[in-house]
Order: C-alpha cells, then sequence, then structure tokens
C-alpha cells in the first residue's frame, strides 16, 4: 500500500522535479549533471518498482553499454573488494541501494549484502549517483572533475564517465590496479586479462611503472591471517583542482592470497603528509580500514594494532 501511495503521488509530481539539475538550493554544480538530475530519478524508480534501466538509457545514453562491455570481462570485477554504502563523516548513506542492485545486475556482479557492495562497482558508476553532500563534495567529484587526468597527464575523459575509449571501471582499474597490484603475482594475472578493456593511454601510463610514496598498515588476524592495509600516493606532476596526489587504496589478504581494490580520489599534500606522519609509523600502531572498505575479521570487528610504516616506490 505505501508503494501505490508513493507511486500515486509522483505521478502527480512533474519529471522535472526530479531531474532538475542543479536543484536549486543545494550544493549541484553544472558538473553535478545530468547525474544528480538522473539519482534522483533512479530513486523515485526503484521507490515505486519502475525501470531503472529506463531512467539511465533517458539520462546517461552509453553508461548501459559500458556496463555491458565490463561485464564481457570478468577480470575486472576480481580486482576489486567490498565497500560499505555509508559514510560516517557524513552520517549518511551514499548511494540509494536500488541503484546499487541495479548496477550489480547490468554489471554481473555480487548483489549488495545490507550496506556491503561491490568496491568496484559502487565507487566508479555508482559514485556517479550519490546525492549525499560531504564536506569535501560530492563523491562522483572524482570523475566529473577534470584534476585526475590534469595532474597525471592522461587525455581528458580517460577517468571520467564519458571515454573515448574502454569504460569508468575499466579505465579506473587499469589506472589504479596498474600502479598498485602490480606487485602482487595473483593481481597482475588478472590485470594482464583486464587490460583489453582499457584506454591504451591508461594503460600505457599505469602499466609503466609509476613512482610513488605507499603507507602499509599490516596486522595479524585470527589464526595467523595477515591483512596489509596499502595506501599508495601518486605526485601530480601539476597540481589540479587544489590537488597534488592520486590516493589509491587496496589490501592484500592472506586468506586470499591476492590483493584488490578498494577506492582511487585525489587528494591534496596536507592529507598526504597527515596520512604519512612519523608520529603514526612504527610497531604497536592502531590499524583500521578506511575509506568505506570492508574487510571481514578487521572492519567493525574490535581494535587492533600492527605496524605501519612508508616506503617509496621506484615502479
Amino acid at each position: 500500500m505505501k508503494n501505490i501511495l508513493l507511486a500515486a503521488l509522483l505521478l502527480l509530481l512533474p519529471v522535472s522535479a526530479f531531474s532538475e539539475c542543479p536543484q536549486k538550493g543545494s550544493q549541484e554544480k553544472a558538473e553535478d549533471c545530468p547525474w544528480a538530475g538522473a539519482a534522483r530519478l533512479m530513486a523515485a524508480a526503484a521507490d515505486t518498482g519502475g525501470d531503472l534501466e529506463a531512467v539511465l538509457t533517458s539520462q546517461a545514453p552509453g553508461l548501459l553499454g559500458q556496463m555491458d562491455a565490463d561485464r564481457a570481462n570478468p577480470a575486472l570485477l576480481k580486482l576489486w573488494g567490498e565497500s560499505i554504502n555509508y559514510d560516517e563523516l557524513a552520517n549518511g548513506e551514499i548511494v540509494h541501494p536500488g541503484i546499487l542492485s541495479a548496477i550489480a545486475a547490468r554489471l554481473g556482479a555480487p548483489q549488495p549484502r545490507g550496506r556491503l557492495m561491490h568496491a568496484g562497482a559502487e565507487h566508479t558508476y555508482g559514485y556517479l549517483f550519490s546525492l549525499l553532500p560531504t564536506k569535501f563534495g560530492f563523491k562522483r567529484a572524482r570523475w566529473v572533475k577534470p584534476d585526475i587526468e590534469d595532474g597525471l597527464g592522461l587525455p581528458r575523459g580517460s577517468a571520467g564517465p564519458n571515454p573515448a575509449e574502454g569504460t569508468l571501471l575499466a579505465n579506473i582499474t587499469c589506472l589504479a590496479g596498474g600502479i598498485a597490484l602490480r606487485d602482487d603475482k595473483a593481481a597482475a594475472a588478472l590485470l594482464a586479462g583486464a587490460a583489453s578493456s582499457c584506454s591504451p593511454a591508461v594503460k600505457s601510463y599505469a602499466f609503466a611503472g609509476v613512482k610513488r610514496t605507499r603507507l602499509t598498515e599490516e596486522v595479524l588476524l585470527a589464526g595467523g591471517r595477515k591483512v596489509v592495509l596499502r595506501t599508495d600516493f601518486v605526485p601530480f606532476l601539476k597540481s589540479a583542482g587544489g590537488n597534488t596526489h592520486l590516493l589509491i587504496y587496496s589490501v592484500y589478504d592472506s586468506a586470499l592470497r591476492q590483493a584488490y581494490l578498494i577506492s582511487a580520489f585525489p587528494v591534496n599534500s596536507g592529507f598526504v603528509q597527515n596520512a604519512s606522519s612519523p608520529a603514526g609509523l612504527g610497531k604497536d600502531k592502531p590499524v583500521q580500514t578506511r575509506y568505506n572498505a570492508h574487510v571481514g575479521g578487521l572492519t567493525g570487528a574490535g581494535k587492533f594494532k600492527g605496524t605501519r610504516a612508508v616506503s617509496w616506490l621506484e615502479k
């Protein structure tokens, strides 16, 4: 009955009430469109049993085709872990669960389990449709702004939602994975399979060996299981949008015998300095997952201490 009443109410409202973008009185800017408007329409469709893919077709032509291309390359999804669809700092749900469910279905990714979602699906396509304002802006900013591309010297659009070559998920997987995962044998094998779906410019950059700072946080869990949280900071060639580095967050889990990606986004030099401060390095230091990552047995499972260290990687 609740859905029937909601559907009836929605029919009385013009589509423009949902698709208006930027929405008056919000933090939205031109760069947030058409994504924010599409997100409102998709959320309304999800709440009333409507067709979310029809909304995508009308509001973001080409995105479904990208997802279909990603689905045809299973290696892409295997290079990512799990993410929590909740931002503790902003105190809110990041993406409407119905939208995440539709994205997962189209990609062939696992369906959301409560707040847990495939990190690659959520952090790329999912974040385009986040309506949660944070102190850093909307989650989609990392993809709709050219900061990553300009900072790393990549062609405009190659790390965005409308790439000339590749797809959003494939290009970010190759960019982040090519930098952060090539030192892991199992992940490197998957990257070799994923590479056929990626932009040549992204592959040329990421697979050539990128110099960067790496923060590692290693902890031993029950049964001798080792988990290493890895944060790579890739310096930009020039400052872009106030940012100076690309942050790539990945995890190595001995239980899986593989490293995998969680997230990637641009940050400024102050962020890097704070994260790698000598005061937080050494043995018996608090270790916890960050950036909405979920690692079973570690995230939310208690307080853990381990070894935190910083190193400079040449490739």
